[in-house]
Parts: structure tokens; sequence; C-alpha cells
């Protein structure tokens, strides 16, 4: 009897390991969406990582590699970044830029500021958005603003720019 006992033992921990094999096996690569909605495939045992472009999987060191740093657009190519926003909804404040620079655009700092009916400022704030905008092209962005509620105008500018130089 105790030798039925530990065969039975036995094939259930075989089964239970074979089963767990399978498992991350079929569940060892997981998608993952980044930043500007760039997917990547990575790799749950080995930890590497791949981004999806079309059909091609490129190697993340490879990605990483062809990426610029990102800084500061200098004044007189800030000053070429135009557009018009507004809100939209109460608390979605939202819009086009047009980039009319020689640099790619992939962060502004907009100042909001939000005014009552009778002219007064409720606040001013400064808020920080990704965006990705080539050279001579137009892009959106858009941003949760709270506190907005039954104002009159929100008017609004560009603070800071950042990209980087093709």
């Amino acid at each position: 009897m105790n030798k039925t006992v530990l065969a039975i033992v036995a094939i259930l921990a075989i089964a239970v390991l074979t089963g767990f094999y399978i498992w991350t096996s079929h569940n060892r690569y997981h998608l993952m969406a980044g930043a500007e909605g760039v997917a990547y495939e990575v790799d749950g045992k080995t930890g590497q990582s791949w981004m999806l472009r079309g059909v091609r999987k490129v190697p993340q060191e490879e990605a990483s590699q062809g990426q610029h740093k990102e800084q500061e657009l200098p004044s007189g190519e800030a000053s070429k970044i135009t557009g018009n926003a507004g809100l939209k909804y109460e608390t979605l404040f939202s819009g086009m830029l047009y980039n009319g620079s020689s640099w790619v655009v992939t962060r502004v700092i907009i100042e909001v500021s939000a005014k009552e009916k009778d002219g007064t400022v409720r606040w001013a704030r400064d808020f920080s958005t990704t965006v990705m905008i080539e050279p001579l092209r137009t892009g959106q962005f858009a941003f949760e603003v709270p506190g907005a509620y039954g104002l009159k105008e929100a008017p609004w500018s560009v603070v800071k720019v950042f990209g980087h130089k093709e």
C-alpha cells in the first residue's frame, strides 16, 4: 500500500511539473505598450525585449542606439511652434500644434490660465505633455485640466519645447 501511495504522489508531482513547464513556455512572451503607442515584446524568461515595428522585431539594444537625447529647443526654433487649443468637456484641454522648426518635437510645456466669467484668474498652471511632431508637420495633444468647471475661457501659451535635431 505504501508503494501505491508513493507512486501516486510521484505521478502527481511529475504532472504538476510538466504542467508548469508547459504553462511557462506558452506564457513566456508578453506584449507591452510603451510611450507614444510603441509596442514591445518581452521575453519573460530572459528579460530580452524587442520593439515591434510593423512586421519587424527590432532588438531593444538596437532600437535604443537610434534614439536621440531630448533637449530644449533654442528660442528661435521654439518660437516656430504654433497652434490652437481649448477646453473640451470642461476638463480636457486639447488642440493642435504646428512644428515649423527643423527639430522633432517630443514634449511641450503649456501654461493654461483659468479665467472666471468676470475676468479674474482662478489659477494658472504649467502642464507637460508628450508629443511626436516631425518638422513642418502638425500633431495633436490633450491632457486633463482639473478645476476647470464653469470657466469663461482658458488662455494658453507654449512655455518650453523639447525635442531633438533630425
